[in-house]
């Protein structure tokens, strides 16, 4: 069926991503950003329309005639909650409240709100949706306060559904070297050194960017009843890992692909963040199911590190990006047209 589509946080690693696939299978799509990492990042094509605007300043105009709206708009890591921490509390809790009460007063039909698997913190067994959530750092708590807040909007005629992503990796046209497959290949193929932080005990699961797409793509589609008031883990069980393991399969990939050893040095205290985390309940319910396995896609970050990692990769990196950019305003949460909606 195709919709009519309202996008915030468009030109974001998940976003530059989701808008090709929707436009593909004949959507019209509104791509709402500051795109402060570049509006080349998405196409150029008859259903798109692109509208530069700061989330915390979304005007209700935007809604009508909207089916779906998918909040994509946050401080997209830890470490930029942690040093801007007004600023993801305004944009990553407030504005996207804001966003649900808005399309629902335009009489928006679905909302889809990207959260994260972190809201688990740390836990020992594995995890489903009705398990605690014990968030430990700013970004995490925004999604925990998120989803309950929009959850409450969710009725008969307004289905709100919350995506618990796994970590996501792999490439994107907005492309990341802050995630931990991607940095890690990044330091094995410039410097022939992967850093692991924080112990490397800790477990993540692991999900590649386009399987976040299409399982967007999957609760858009879904059954209403299916959806309303929902929330889903997104990603592959069978992609639970520990950091040091991902970091000695990345080893024996750069191994044979550089022909020398690669070193893997440890930095840091503990990380207290580790979950192992149950994905059945969005596979039995919508029968989605990630197509990509992390290993397989080694091949295709490598090829992006091949073209486009020689020169200056500032823009990969969205703490440095914000930083080198002097972002003063989004440290203040202040809503100017030049202060980025920063996207997941």
């Amino acid at each position: 069926m195709n919709q009519r589509i309202l996008i915030t946080g468009a030109g974001g690693y998940i976003g530059t991503t989701l808008v090709p696939l929707l436009l593909e299978s004949g959507n019209n799509v509104i791509a709402v950003d500051t795109f402060w990492f570049g509006r080349d990042l998405l196409p150029t094509h008859p259903l798109l329309h692109c509208v530069t605007q700061d989330s915390r300043t979304l005007p209700e105009s935007l809604m009508v005639g909207v089916d779906t709206v998918i909040d994509l708009a946050a401080l997209s890591n830890d470490p930029c909650g942690e040093a801007f921490s007004d600023a993801t509390w305004a944009i990553n809790h407030v504005a996207r409240v804001r966003t649900a009460r808005l399309a629902k007063k335009a009489g928006v039909s679905r909302y889809l709100l990207a959260s994260s698997c972190s809201v688990y913190g740390y836990h020992n067994e594995i995890l489903d949706e009705n398990s605690p959530t014990a968030p430990l750092t700013v970004y995490a708590k925004a999604c925990v306060e998120t989803e309950r807040e929009t959850r409450q909007l969710s009725d008969d005629a307004f289905a709100v559904t919350c995506l618990r992503f796994a970590t996501l990796f792999g490439r994107s046209p907005r492309m990341r070297l802050d995630l931990v497959v991607n940095s890690m290949c990044y330091g094995a193929w410039k410097h022939g050194e992967i850093t692991v932080n924080g112990g490397g005990t800790q477990i993540r699961p692991l999900l590649h960017v386009s399987d976040a797409a299409r399982a967007l793509v999957a609760v858009m589609q879904g059954n209403l009843e299916t959806i309303r008031d929902e929330v889903f883990n997104v990603g592959s069980s069978s992609q639970n890992m520990s950091i040091n393991d991902i970091a000695k399969m990345i080893c024996a990939f750069y191994r044979v692909t550089k022909g020398s050893e690669i070193v893997v040095h440890h930095s840091g205290p503990q990380d207290m963040r580790s979950y192992s985390v149950n994905f059945d309940k969005i596979s039995t319910a919508l029968r989605w199911k990630p197509i990509a396995e992390w290993q397989d896609s080694l091949e295709e970050i490598n090829e992006f590190l091949n073209v486009y990692a020689e020169g200056n990769t500032l823009r990969y990196y969205t703490l440095d990006w914000y930083m080198q950019k002097n972002c003063v305003d989004l440290a203040l949460g202040s809503i100017k047209n030049t202060t980025p909606i920063a996207s997941i």
